[in-house]
C-alpha cells in the first residue's frame, strides 16, 4: 500500500473509533509514521482527508452492494436477500477491511452527516448510489413480477423505495444502538418485505401502498442520505 493509501486507511479507522473532531493531525502522522510535511504533500487539510477517506475506502463498498445482486442468475427473492445481507455485513466490513477495533457508532453517523453538509462531491456520491440502488431494486422487482415470483399487484417503484428506506433506516438504527444484532435486524426486515410482496395463490399478502406512501413522505427524504 502506498503512503497516501496508508494515511487514508489509518485516518478512517481512527475517525470511526474516536470521532473526526477528536483526532488531531499530529496524532495521525504519529500513527502512520510520517512527517507533517509528508501529510501536507498529499492533503491540503484535515477536511480534504476525511472527504477522500470516506469516498475511496468507505463508499467503494456501494458498488459492491449493487453488483452483488448480479453475481449469479438467482431468482428475485435471492437477489433481494443478497442486498439485505450485504447491508448486514457493514459492521464486519469495518472490522475486517479497515481494522476498526471498536466502532464509535455515533461518530460514524457524524462523519457521513458532516461530509454531506460540507462536501458537494460526497453528497453527489451518496445520491448517485441511492439512485442506482433504487433502480436496481426496482428492476429486480419487475423481473420477479414477470416470472410470477412477486405479486403482479404491487407497485414496483413504491416497493423499491420502501425497500431502500428500510435498508437506510436499519443502518441508522444500528448506528444509534450498538447492542442491536445487525444480522437479525436485516433478516427480519427482509422476511417482512418478502412475505408482503411474494406471489402466492393461497395466501397473498400485499402491502398497503397508501401506508407506504405516507411512510415514504415522512422518512425517505431524511434516510436517503445515509449509506
Amino acid at each position: 500500500m502506498n503512503t497516501k493509501g496508508k494515511i487514508l486507511k489509518i485516518a478512517l479507522k481512527l475517525f470511526m473509533e474516536r470521532g473526526f473532531r477528536e483526532v488531531s493531525i499530529n496524532e495521525l502522522i504519529k500513527e502512520v509514521g510520517i512527517t507533517k510535511r509528508s501529510f501536507y504533500y498529499y492533503f491540503n487539510s484535515k477536511d480534504q482527508l476525511i472527504c477522500e477517506a470516506l469516498e475511496k475506502l468507505f463508499f467503494s463498498r456501494f458498488d459492491d452492494v449493487i453488483r452483488t445482486s448480479d453475481e449469479y442468475n438467482w431468482i428475485s427473492k435471492d437477489k433481494l436477500s443478497r442486498i439485505f445481507q450485504r447491508y448486514s455485513e457493514t459492521e464486519s466490513y469495518l472490522k475486517n477491511n479497515l481494522r476498526v477495533e471498536r466502532c464509535n457508532h455515533k461518530s460514524l453517523i457524524c462523519l457521513i452527516v458532516e461530509g454531506i453538509k460540507d462536501y458537494k462531491a460526497m453528497t453527489n456520491c451518496i445520491v448517485d448510489f441511492n439512485n442506482r440502488l433504487l433502480e436496481k431494486i426496482e428492476c429486480v422487482i419487475r423481473e420477479g413480477k414477470m416470472l410470477c415470483e412477486i405479486s403482479s399487484e404491487v407497485d414496483s417503484k413504491v416497493i423499491a423505495t420502501h425497500t431502500l428506506t428500510s435498508l437506510q433506516s436499519a443502518i441508522v438504527l444500528w448506528a444509534m444502538n450498538q447492542n442491536i444484532d445487525m444480522k437479525m435486524l436485516f433478516e427480519t426486515n427482509f422476511k417482512y418485505l418478502w412475505n408482503n410482496i411474494k406471489s402466492s395463490e393461497s395466501n397473498l399478502v400485499i402491502l398497503d401502498n397508501n401506508i407506504i406512501n405516507k411512510c415514504i413522505g415522512s422518512t425517505c427524504e431524511t434516510n436517503f442520505y445515509f449509506m
